[in-house]
């Protein structure tokens, strides 16, 4: 069977700081020189190394270059983590903007929203889930603001998708969860995923609930949940169990689906490794979590959108707008089985999905 890696072996040159970002040794020591660009990275739990080497980046920075921009020679990459302290990305959000980079690429709403509003002239590229609800722009084909990018799916449907795809390889599931992180900041969007879950999951004759994991996210927040939120409004309260899983063992969620938000891909291992632990049959949004342990995923082409989202910085880079860019919206899925996870917690994948499924890991 294929599989696709994402993990570039290209190492970063950069240097960490005790502000918690990332600057090269280069933009340290000379400046800016006239005649290069700078991008900054950033994201709010991947590691400034990540940014090099981890999902996708080896095939921006190879798209990036085959279009003329060429790490070290005619382009300066700043890479900035907030290492899961999510109370930091508005003064890394802050730092970043004083340093008046030519394009920024951001791997969080939050971050996105306090770049905005600190200022309308610095241009954003990025993939996104839901640039209008989150009011990054107020249409897809003519973004108004300075940010444009990839669209991460093609509208609210991929979750009943999702759903029925859970239930297909999972038909004892009663409760689906929803697992997201700190989605307050980012009204509407993730109620609005949620809400389609819980329709979507109501036709099919089961209930759903909505899963927060909340604070800084890092391992303790996964394996001890600040909260769990039942969609429709009634709270779970989770403080006394060893974690988000045990949590909804006890509400009685026995089928999971995976939000797309970045910090939960950075823990995908971590997540895969609990719902098996507790065998909770889930669905994830990216390849990458069922290559590290993950029941299944139902996903956009990773490596195309981050070519496409290359394509678009170097626009950015050569002078365009994002206004100039409409928002990109990718139409090929992938759906991935890991037959070893299937096994392990008693499930077998159906003959007909083993069949239509782009990649079995055996």
């Amino acid at each position: 069977m294929r599989r696709r890696d994402f993990i570039s072996s290209t190492a970063a040159t950069a240097v960490t700081t005790a502000a918690g970002f990332v600057r090269p040794v280069s933009a340290q020591t000379s400046g800016r020189p006239t005649g290069l660009k700078r991008l900054a990275l950033f994201h709010p739990t991947d590691s400034p190394e990540e940014l090099t080497t981890g999902l996708g980046f080896k095939e921006y920075f190879q798209e990036l270059n085959r279009l003329g921009y060429v790490e070290g020679q005619n382009l300066i990459v700043e890479r900035h983590s907030a290492f899961g302290q999510s109370a930091r990305i508005g003064e890394l959000a802050r730092q970043i903007v004083a340093r008046r980079p030519d394009v920024i690429l951001p791997f969080s709403g939050t971050f996105i929203k306090e770049v905005m509003a600190l200022t309308a002239s610095i241009p954003m590229v990025a993939p996104t889930a839901d640039p209008v609800s989150f009011g990054f722009a107020s249409s897809l084909s003519r973004p108004d603001r300075n940010f444009t990018g990839v669209v991460l799916d093609s509208g609210l449907e991929i979750w009943a998708k999702r759903v029925q795809l859970l239930l297909e390889v999972a038909r004892a599931v009663t409760k689906i969860g929803y697992l997201t992180a700190n989605p307050i900041s980012l009204t509407p969007a993730p109620q609005g995923a949620g809400e389609y879950i819980r329709e979507a999951a109501q036709r099919s004759g089961i209930g759903a609930a909505y899963v927060v994991v909340a604070g800084n996210l890092d391992r303790a927040a996964y394996e001890r949940s600040y909260s769990s939120v039942i969609v429709g409004g009634e709270m779970i309260d989770s403080a006394a169990c060893e974690n988000t899983f045990e949590a909804m063992a006890r509400e009685g969620v026995n089928g999971l689906i995976v939000s797309e938000t970045s910090e939960l891909r950075t823990h995908r291992r971590l997540i895969a490794e609990l719902a098996t632990r507790f065998r909770v049959p889930a669905i994830y949004p990216y390849r990458s979590f069922a290559e590290a342990g993950g029941l299944m995923s139902y996903a956009l082409d990773g490596l195309e959108m981050m070519r496409r989202v290359a394509n678009m910085t170097a626009q950015l880079l050569g002078g365009a707008k994002p206004s100039d860019i409409p928002f990109y919206r990718p139409t090929k899925y992938e759906l991935v089985l890991n037959q070893k996870v299937a096994t392990s917690i008693g499930l077998d994948f159906p003959p007909t999905l083993l069949t239509a499924a782009d990649t079995v890991i055996e």
